[in-house]
């Protein structure tokens, strides 16, 4: 529901269209997080090669999931929820990998 001076508009706004490939971007961002991560942590630390193979997938991935998010933003009359979210969950997944960098 959107308030327009003294009249309200019932008309929902589809969602953006980047935004769904955003959102499956990080998705997949994520789950490449997670078997990098995992696979080092099967290995005690001492993770093969192919793990940090998906581990660099897993930050590609996710600055492609940034880009489309904010690309997301530039269509207009459109609803931005997916787009946010997905810019969140993928923000925190590039900021974790800088944590991971900067500490090892």
């Amino acid at each position: 529901m959107e308030r327009i001076g003294n009249k309200v508009s019932y008309i929902r706004k589809p969602l953006a269209k980047y935004s769904f490939v955003s959102a499956g971007l990080g998705i997949a961002a994520l789950l490449f997080g997670f078997i990098a991560i995992g696979a080092a942590y099967y290995f005690q630390g001492d993770a093969p090669l192919s793990a940090a193979a998906v581990g660099f997938c897993s930050i590609l991935t996710a600055v492609s999931a940034v880009v489309y998010g904010v690309l997301s933003f530039l269509e207009k009359e459109k609803n931005y929820i997916l787009a946010k979210i997905s810019l969140g969950i993928s923000g925190t997944l590039l900021f974790l990998w800088l944590a991971v960098f900067f500490i090892s």
